[in-house]
């Protein structure tokens, strides 16, 4: 009796499988996919999995696969390298999905159940940090705000696990993780404990604001609803971002020559962008 596959191990299996691993070497890479693709079709655990679900869909799937397969071989035996190439690369693709569909749904829920755990965990664990930093800087009103916050995203995705939509449950303890990482930046920001950070050099201290650059505009992405939102404001978020990615990919220019120093300036100045944007969504951010 096989078990069932889970969605990262179809990813190792696809990397595996299909020679994407830089830790395999050999004179021919493409003969070698060809072996790896034929064990993944016929040999793997997802192919068992697929081949004892009883599911129509993903045998058709990996039926097609096989033939793609097949056609991949011709081609490399005729010398067309890259239609083989090409070939192998929707086989994979197919039986990927296969693989997927034969992954029995309840799995799949029991799987969004122990990321939604582990996710709020994390959440708990920058929510201490926060208060913590919130304390240290006797700044009791950030932390009653962002905590308010907090409070209503937990809720809701408690509600939403108990109607069993654990997917939207995750997404709402994403805008609560994101929230938090930003918040404890915006408090850090004026603080010596981030200027004291020892940075090995300006590169490193630019991928540092560019990481805090991205955790803004993701949380952009999660928290800001357009259809909530006023025509007034929907146009000044838009504006925001817009100048907070036009000052990005600046800085991004900057960075390829190696002017690490603007770099920084600019994505500093992007981010503080990106703040505005989200304060105008009505997200309260102390700093």
């Amino acid at each position: 009796m096989f078990r069932p596959v889970y969605i990262p191990i179809l990813f190792s299996l696809l990397f595996a499988y299909c020679g994407l691993s830089q830790s395999q070497t050999t004179a021919d890479p493409l003969s070698s996919r060809m072996q790896n693709m034929e064990r993944l079709l016929n040999e793997s655990s997802g192919a068992r999995q697929v081949m004892g679900s009883g599911n129509d869909e993903a045998m058709s799937k990996r039926a097609k696969a096989l033939e793609l397969y097949r056609q991949a071989g011709e081609k490399l035996s005729a010398g067309a390298r890259d239609d083989a190439s090409a070939l192998l690369n929707r086989s994979a693709k197919l039986m990927f999905e296969a693989i997927k569909t034969a992954t029995p749904l309840s799995m799949l829920e029991d799987k969004k159940k122990v990321d939604y755990g582990k996710r709020k965990e994390s959440v708990a664990a920058l929510r201490e940090a926060f208060d913590r930093i919130a304390d240290e800087s006797k700044d009791g009103e950030a932390k009653r705000q962002v905590n308010q916050q907090l409070s209503k995203l937990i809720a809701r995705a408690d509600a939403l696990v108990g109607q069993g939509d654990n997917s939207g449950a995750q997404v709402e303890l994403d805008k609560a993780y994101h929230l938090l990482k930003v918040s404890i930046e915006s408090k850090r920001a004026g603080q010596t404990l981030v200027r004291s950070l020892q940075f090995e050099s300006k590169e490193e201290e630019y991928l540092y604001e560019v990481d805090r650059n991205d955790t803004h505009k993701m949380l952009i992405d999660l928290l800001v609803d357009e259809k909530s939102k006023s025509d007034y404001a929907r146009k000044e978020i838009i504006k925001f971002v817009e100048q907070a990615n036009q000052l990005s990919q600046q800085a991004d220019a900057y960075a390829k020559q190696n002017e690490f120093e603007a770099a920084i300036e600019l994505l500093e100045q992007s981010t503080r962008q990106l703040v505005r944007a989200i304060r105008t969504a009505g997200i309260y951010i102390p700093g």
